[in-house]
């Protein structure tokens, strides 16, 4: 199973792309899925050592690793931040298989316009528009990502095409499962 991260700050549009990119392999003829990570990590309270949930995140990933290996899935999608290689690694031990990391990454200006529409003024918002921008020289400093591709000006296909290029995905004919 190949695994892909989908890393980046929020508001970069990680689950976005992921979702183009799971019709794009579907599509093509792959069994891809794409698990809402932040989903999983929100469907139970964190503990006080573990703000995000990673724990649980990975427990799921390595519960649910036999159900999509027995679904034959091709590719794994995993829209979430990666912050440190340790996380990666989990993942990694999780799932048996190596997770690539690609950094989706967007300009501050475009961040906070998605952030703005995605949520509603409050506390959330607020730590969304704080958060962006340090996590995104977080991850700046760290270069865990394989590679990192641009997403600014809404144009899913050529972020999702330069992916599937980068990672050296092509059509498999005669497996199209649409």
């Amino acid at each position: 199973m190949d695994v892909v991260a989908l890393s980046g700050t929020v508001g970069a549009g990680k689950t976005t792309i992921a979702i183009e990119l799971r019709r794009r392999l579907d599509e093509w003829g792959y069994r891809a899925v794409a698990v809402d990570v932040d989903g999983v990590a929100r469907s139970a309270p964190p503990g006080p050592d573990d703000p995000f949930n990673e724990q649980l995140v990975v427990e799921h990933l390595r519960t649910m690793r036999r159900a999509w290996v027995e679904a034959d899935t091709d590719v794994l999608l995993l829209p979430r931040v990666v912050e440190s290689v340790d996380q990666r690694d989990s993942y990694s031990e999780a799932l048996g298989s190596p997770v690539r990391v690609v950094k989706v990454d967007a300009s501050a200006p475009t961040r906070r316009q998605r952030l703005l529409a995605r949520h509603e003024p409050g506390p959330e918002l607020e730590w969304h528009l704080a958060r962006t921008d340090e996590l995104a020289a977080i991850l700046d400093r760290l270069h865990i990502e394989d590679f990192a591709v641009r997403n600014d000006d809404g144009r899913l296909d050529a972020v999702a095409d330069e992916i599937v290029d980068r990672l050296g995905w092509t059509h498999l004919p005669g497996r199209s499962i649409l």
